[in-house]
């Protein structure tokens, strides 16, 4: 799943926001806590609490989420594992541009069958929501 979007602020303000997890708290429409925030080999990792609609009822799902940055500051990478085999990988490039910053977003999904049709439209809908959320936050 591909998305280009523009952020009105510079790359290296738009690569900062997203390697603090406290940001991820409404930035993707799910993730309501970080937790057990920790430096581990280059990255950044933490426990993001996702809150789910499953049938008419809130599930509140523990993401295990690790975060760094790529390409001398141009490449922003959160690697996200779920229960249920569920596995994202987020690549987002960033480029100057005149009007702040360019983000070619990039999502690599890995599912079981069973999940797999609703794990990417919660990934699709994450990342519609972040690419908005981002572009407000940073006006």
């Amino acid at each position: 799943m591909r998305h280009r979007f523009t952020v009105p602020a510079p790359p290296e303000v738009v690569l900062s926001h997203l390697l603090e997890p406290a940001s991820y708290v409404g930035l993707n429409g799910l993730v309501v806590a970080v937790r057990d925030i920790r430096e581990e080999e280059g990255s950044i990792a933490y426990t993001a609490i996702e809150r789910l609609p499953v049938l008419g009822f809130h599930f509140h799902n523990a993401l295990r989420v690790r975060v760094r940055s790529e390409e001398g500051g141009t490449r922003f990478v959160m690697e996200v594992g779920a229960r249920g085999g569920v596995r994202v990988k987020v690549e987002t490039d960033l480029a100057p541009a005149p009007e702040g910053s360019v983000a070619d977003d990039t999502i690599t999904l890995t599912a079981a069958a069973p999940v797999r049709s609703y794990a990417r439209r919660q990934a699709r809908a994450g990342q519609l929501q972040r690419a908005r959320t981002l572009a407000a936050r940073l006006a």
